[in-house]
């Protein structure tokens, strides 16, 4: 009897502690899930970062530092207000190394130079807003958003400065070795005009003169 009662007791023990690891298991995951929707950051479809085109994709293929600030802003847009604070100090981070790093000669342009610090500026100002529990989960999205606008300008910049060949001396003067000389500018081509020229009406050759006069002065010449 003594064994049946033990028996019975380790069983009941056996399932109520398998009740209690589900319970808790279930608490945990329901922690978990109401944990991640809490810092989730919700990005509009229409504001979400895009993809480069292939010719954005062959202009930058050997641009390793441009790489490193594509993945960072992949990295802000899949982020949660957990980790957006990190990844956007390592944004700004990768933004500043680029500055004193030498631009592929066709994309050192000061509208794409000028707009890396926009992009750093509005990174390290949603760094800050993002430490602020004030500051809501829309609020941060929305800043996202911006960014990534801004970053679509520099991809768009890069690909217009390559198509029209800008002038070598609007690169800033830090992108230029000491001793380099300037590019002169193309010689603009000369068009010929269109307007033609009226034709010349070649004039008639005046009839010669009668000899009246000739005749009148030798017939006075012979009365006299």
């Amino acid at each position: 009897m003594k064994k049946v009662i033990t028996y019975i007791f380790v069983v009941f023990t056996f399932f109520a502690c398998e009740e209690a690891q589900q319970n808790t298991r279930e608490e945990a995951t329901q922690n978990k899930e109401e944990f991640i929707a809490k810092n989730k950051l919700n990005i509009p479809k229409k504001g979400k970062l895009k993809e480069l085109n292939a010719t954005q994709k062959k202009l930058v293929q050997d641009w390793i530092e441009f790489k490193t600030i594509n993945e960072s802003m992949r990295l802000v847009n899949a982020s949660s207000r957990f980790a957006i604070v990190e990844d956007l100090g390592q944004l700004a981070a990768n933004i500043e190394a680029i500055k004193d790093k030498q631009f592929p000669d066709d994309l050192d342009k000061t509208q794409i130079r000028s707009r890396f610090l926009v992009l750093k500026t509005k990174a390290l100002k949603l760094q800050d807003d993002a430490g602020d529990e004030a500051v809501t989960n829309e609020d941060i999205s929305k800043k996202i958003v911006e960014m990534n606008r801004v970053f679509h300008a520099i991809c768009y910049q890069i690909q217009e400065a390559s198509e029209k060949g800008i002038d070598p001396r609007e690169i800033l003067g830090n992108s230029l070795p000491k001793d380099s000389t300037l590019v002169e500018k193309p010689t603009k081509e000369i068009f010929k005009s269109t307007i033609t020229e009226k034709p010349k009406v070649q004039q008639k050759p005046k009839p010669k003169a009668k000899k009246v006069l000739q005749q009148q002065t030798t017939s006075e010449e012979e009365n006299e």
